[in-house]
C-alpha cells in the first residue's frame, strides 16, 4: 500500500514534507513509497525518486501552509501551484487533481531557486488540498520541501 492513506497531522508544531528528484524532474505527480518521519517528528522524507510534486497532508483540518523552498541544483523551470484534489481518490496510491482547479502561487523561469517564506507567502490549506510543483530538468539532483501548521494553533 502506498503512502497516500496515511494522515501527516503537524501536531502542535510545524511539519514539512521534503521530496527528492535524483535525476529527471518534479511533474506534479504524488511520489511512490512511505515518507516516515525523520527522528524529531517534524519532517516527512521521501527517498529521492524520478518524479513527483504533489504536496498532500490528508487532513481534515485546515492548515497554514508558510514555507515553500525548491532547489532544482542548476537553472530550471519551477512552477508552484495550490491544487484541489478529488475527495474520491486522496486515499489511494494516486491522488487526482481535479481539472480546472488549480490556481498559480509563483513561476519562475531559468532559475536555481525559489524560497516562499511567510514574509512573502502564506496560504491556508483546506481539507483536500494541496501543494503541487513542477520543474524542468535541471541536469541535477533536485530538492523540494513544503512546510504547514495546523490552523488552531494560531490567534487572529
Amino acid at each position: 500500500m502506498g503512502n497516500s492513506a496515511t494522515t501527516r497531522s503537524p501536531m502542535a508544531t510545524a511539519t514539512a514534507i521534503q521530496q527528492r528528484i535524483a535525476s529527471g524532474h518534479f511533474d506534479g505527480t504524488f511520489p511512490t513509497g512511505d515518507s516516515p518521519l525523520d527522528a524529531g517528528n517534524s519532517m516527512f522524507k521521501y527517498a529521492a525518486q524520478t518524479a513527483g510534486g504533489l504536496f498532500f497532508w490528508n487532513t481534515v483540518e485546515p492548515l497554514v501552509c508558510s514555507q515553500i523552498h525548491v532547489d532544482c541544483g542548476a537553472s530550471a523551470d519551477i512552477s508552484i501551484y495550490l491544487v484541489n484534489l478529488d475527495p474520491t481518490t486522496v486515499n489511494t496510491d494516486s491522488p487526482t487533481i481535479l481539472s480546472g482547479e488549480t490556481m498559480t502561487i509563483e513561476q519562475a523561469t531559468a532559475a536555481q531557486f525559489i524560497a516562499l517564506d511567510e514574509a512573502r507567502f502564506k496560504t491556508i490549506l483546506l481539507p483536500f488540498q494541496g501543494i503541487q510543483i513542477v520543474t524542468t530538468t535541471s541536469g541535477a539532483a533536485q530538492i523540494a520541501q513544503v512546510v504547514a501548521s495546523i490552523e488552531r494553533q494560531f490567534v487572529r
